[in-house]
């Protein structure tokens, strides 16, 4: 045969092969179903893609039998949670005999067995075959029951180095922004798709799964006892992990172990392990089914990432006895039980002296364990002023002969060095703009500004106006000169290259003949560094040079009035009015302060737009969760403002408000009303909800959306003050929205000369560091195009857009006194005694600039505009709640006006006193009372008189 002959014989084969395999792969036709009021499910039984005969880990594929439809029957959306063409009731097992090769458990030939109406049993095995896997699946009540039964079947051991169990979800279809809504299916993404949530601790590990819009129903699903989960990887989770562990110390947390079977017949040849699947209506209600299961309702205040001048309260809701509680680091914990409510509520109280990550073992029922993962941080004034300071000190170039001069850059912990324009560890052409443009460049002059209205520092000042000067004006932002479209900024990849049409050409193949300056994101950050300048210069004159509060506030509104304008009119696609965008909350403040200045038609403009954004969100759009991603976390850092601001003020109804260019129609509403507004509010966060651990006790997951990053903290933020406005029973709030604003200050590197200034990556130069984002497994993380970098169980080396995340915890930073119905009286972010007539708080949240007392009936929040709370003094409240008294910090030393407002429920009363004289409000606004305070010594004494209606 000729050789072109044959190469065509070999393709046709080929061909063949593959398509007989894809055949094979299909998932077929169901051979049965399991149905009843409570549950759907679907099985097939069909032979295996490929088998694989060699020890090489990821030459494996898994069988295609199991379990391919599973949903709730109450389920109004009949949603399936398993993702298309894959199946649940899988497993992969490796194993070896003796010192031979790890094997894949032979799975070419499974075998289906009907053996009732609610049970299928799957086999796989043959003669010859050294190990036997059989899953069980069965109904149980409103869920099913999932069993794994490996034996040997030789007369020799065999070990077991790898058992994982593979939970593929139904997901959205991928990245990229629709704004024709004609790539992607929003109905579906929100209806369709979901969310997976992981506890993997031991012997109490579980997993639940929420749809993307939040609407219940929610898939828990439990371990059965003897089943342990100690590692998760992609969908999977892991019952054995030795074959997939390294030698990190940091990824073996919870120790990768391995299993070894006794000889066929003997004691010890045979192991099963278990889950069960139950469909839940509310996260109350998954509470007490773990609960009732055996397992463990964890809660925690004020969170798991914990400063080492506060304590941790936990609670361990179990029916299982606890044995002990062991501390990683007995000698540096203190752990005292405080003993137990009914029913089975035992209660802790936790501190840790040790920085880092912590971990408590909980020994129970005599040999079993769970762990509760904590993090230990320095206080939080301390972080706060430690980040504005590294970002300042480190963090900015300064080379006037350099077209980025001022610019603030990306700290690299790993090499211990400022990246840059000249320096970009592969961060090249379009992904240049990690270094100097986008939100990693943009978020971090913002949160230096907001940090310094409240703990002012000369040269941090001085750094942020260096960067407006030389940087962002007439560089990244057009001057109000440069016509057309002043005042505009300049995006991807830095304003050096999108300002130069050869070097714009050059990473781009469209749109050249349009400025680029259309990304709505980047604008906000520049809003919120130009108002926090203002506040600055209104508040400081004497520390601020660049411009005064007048030219600050009217860059602030000008920069305002671009973003509402630009971006839509030059790129349609860059939605403004669709997208919740970060840091644009601001706004509101800006209104306010422009109204309070004479510039009432200025105020009005941007109201007006501001309410075109509320009306879209609670009118126009079903999911209005959607940015420049078909789906994400992004939009929470506003719905809740949006939804707030619809709710407390009344809108007029509108005719062709404004029209849409992308989908060509007018928006309208004829029907305007605050309680739809409110109805929105409740249907954002049950989707802002569904992405967040709200019941996962590690560290990186309580309070955190699917990964610890900033948009956690920007998101909690509304959460929190939910708490405060909103719920009748605000204590879930309080507690979701607290750890979120804790959470991700373990991404921060520092530390003490004992600890070598930092956790995550040691040494001097790294303290005041933060990461990105978390990975809690193992694994690579992308760092730059086509670059990756192994970062096994922790933060990435690079900063980018964590400030983002800091930003919002200025905004967050609070003590609060509260009634917790489980855990008592108890202060977030502050230390708390007290005796039979008062509670004594030392306010230690980071700002110290704000205070609530939440209760069920009763709610009081005083908030400083500048100054605030003397450091480690006390604020004393009476038991009745009705007087609250505290000494008022001086931060600047000299003399100089503070505004001080209170807010409370209608129809209270509120009296103020300074220095035992009574204070006149200066401004009253529906909830909230203004007081001016006449500051002319260090201190002064301030006792606030509170009637309840």
């Amino acid at each position: 045969m000729n050789k072109p002959l044959l190469k065509i014989s070999i393709l046709v084969v080929f061909t063949i092969v593959i398509y007989c395999q894809n055949i094979v792969s299909q998932t077929q036709k169901y051979f049965t179903t399991i149905t009843d009021d409570d549950i759907l499910a679907d099985f097939s039984c069909v032979g295996a893609r490929r088998v694989s005969f060699y020890a090489d880990k990821y030459n494996y594929n898994y069988n295609n039998s199991g379990i391919t439809r599973f949903l709730s029957t109450s389920d109004k959306y009949r949603s399936n949670i398993i993702a298309p063409d894959k199946v649940w009731g899988n497993a992969r097992v490796l194993y070896k005999i003796d010192h031979g090769d790890w094997i894949p458990v032979y799975d070419g030939d499974t075998k289906a067995e009907k053996v009732s109406a609610g049970k299928i049993i799957y086999t796989d095995y043959e003669e010859g075959m050294p190990v036997k896997l059989e899953r069980i699946i069965e109904k149980n009540g409103r869920g099913i029951d999932v069993t794994y039964r490996l034996q040997t079947m030789m007369k020799y051991p065999v070990t077991v180095g790898c058992f994982e169990i593979p939970f593929p979800i139904a997901s959205p279809p991928g990245e990229g922004y629709d704004p024709t809504f004609r790539r992607y299916d929003h109905d579906h993404i929100y209806e369709q798709t979901f969310i997976r949530h992981q506890y993997i601790a031991g012997d109490a590990s579980y997993l639940y799964f929420a749809r993307r819009s939040g609407e219940p129903p929610y898939l828990l699903v439990m371990t059965r006892e003897g089943t342990r989960l100690e590692y998760s990887e992609g969908s999977s989770v892991f019952i054995h992990s030795f074959t997939d562990g390294d030698e990190d110390e940091r990824d073996r947390r919870i120790k990768n172990t391995s299993l070894t079977l006794s000889p066929a017949g003997e004691n010890g040849s045979v192991v099963e392990y278990g889950f069960r699947y139950v469909w839940i209506n509310s996260y109350d209600e998954m509470r007490e089914v773990l609960y009732r299961n055996g397992l463990f309702d964890i809660r925690v205040v004020p969170g798991m990432t914990l400063p080492q001048d506060l304590k941790a309260k936990f609670s361990l809701h179990t029916k299982s006895e606890i044995d002990s509680i062991i501390a990683e680091f007995p000698d540096e914990t203190e752990l005292i039980y405080d003993g137990k409510t009914e029913p089975d509520h035992h209660i802790y109280n936790v501190k840790f002296n040790r920085l880092g990550e912590n971990m408590l073992t909980v020994y129970f029922d005599g040999g079993r364990k769970a762990y509760l993962e904590f993090f230990s941080t320095e206080p939080l004034e301390t972080l706060i002023k430690k980040r504005s300071a590294f970002i300042t000190g480190k963090q900015q170039h300064r080379d006037s002969a350099e077209w980025y001069n001022g610019l603030y850059s990306v700290w690299d912990m790993e090499h211990r060095v400022l990246r840059g324009p000249d320096n970009t560890d592969g961060y090249d052409h379009f992904y240049g703009f990690v270094l100097a443009g986008d939100d990693p460049a943009l978020c971090k002059a913002p949160f230096i500004a907001a940090k310094n209205v409240y703990l002012p520092d000369d040269n941090e000042i001085r750094s942020v106006e260096y960067y407006i000067e030389n940087f962002v004006w007439g560089g990244l932002q057009r001057t109000d000169r440069e016509l057309p479209n002043p005042y505009g900024i300049y995006s991807v990849p830095n304003w050096y290259v999108a300002r130069d049409d050869f070097l714009f050409a050059g990473i781009r193949n469209n749109n050249l003949n349009r400025m680029n300056i259309c990304r709505p994101y980047d604008y906000p950050h520049i809003i919120m560094l130009y108002y926090n300048m203002f506040r600055l210069a209104e508040y400081y004159p004497g520390k601020v040079k660049y411009l005064d509060a007048e030219g600050y506030l009217e860059r602030a509104f000008q920069t305002a009035k671009a973003f509402f304008t630009y971006p839509y009119n030059i790129y349609p696609w860059a939605d403004t009015y669709k997208w919740g965008i970060m840091n644009e909350v601001v706004i509101l403040s800006l209104i306010d302060d422009l109204e309070s200045h004479g510039r009432v038609e200025d105020a009005s403009w941007l109201r007006n737009e501001w309410e075109k954004k509320v009306k879209y969100f609670v009118y126009d759009d079903k999911y209005p969760y959607h940015s420049e991603y078909c789906t994400g976390e992004t939009a929470f850092t506003s719905s809740y403002d949006l939804a707030k601001y619809g709710t407390l003020n009344p809108m007029k109804a509108d005719t062709n408000l404004w029209y849409d260019i992308n989908l060509k129609k007018w928006y309208s509403h004829p029907d305007v009303r605050q309680e739809d507004s409110r109805l929105f509010m409740e249907s954002q966060f049950r989707a802002n909800l569904a992405h967040r651990g709200c019941i996962i006790p590690t560290y990186y997951n309580l309070g955190s959306t699917s990964r610890m990053y900033y948009t956690s903290r920007m998101g909690g933020r509304g959460i929190l003050d939910y708490g405060f406005m909103f719920a009748d029973k605000p204590w879930d709030w309080l507690q979701w929205g607290y750890a979120s604003y804790l959470g991700s200050f373990a991404l921060m590197n520092t530390g003490t000369t004992d600890s070598n200034y930092g956790y995550w990556y040691p040494g001097k130069e790294n303290d005041g560091a933060i990461g990105w984002t978390f990975n809690p497994g193992k694994g690579q993380t992308r760092f730059s195009h086509g670059k990756y970098r192994y970062v096994p169980h922790g933060v990435q080396p690079y900063d980018g857009e964590a400030d983002l995340g800091n930003c919002a915890a200025v905004r967050m930073a609070e003590t609060i006194l509260t009634d917790d119905p489980l855990f008592g009286w108890f202060c977030y972010g502050g230390k708390l005694e007290e005796d039979s007539s008062s509670f004594f708080i030392i306010p230690r949240d980071g700002i110290r600039s704000r205070f609530s007392v939440i209760t069920e009936k009763r709610r009081i929040g005083i908030e400083f505009s500048r100054d605030g709370f003397l450091k480690e003094n006390i604020i004393t409240v009476d038991r009745s709640l009705s007087t609250i008294r505290f000494k008022a910090e001086n931060r600047t030393g000299n003399m100089h006006n503070a505004h001080m407002e209170i807010i409370t429920f209608p129809g209270n009363r509120v009296e103020v006193w300074q220095d035992r004289v009574k204070i006149r409000p200066l401004k009253t606004s529906g909830t909230k009372t203004l007081y001016e305070l006449d500051i002319t010594g260090n201190t002064h004494n301030i006792e606030i008189l509170y009637t309840s209606n």
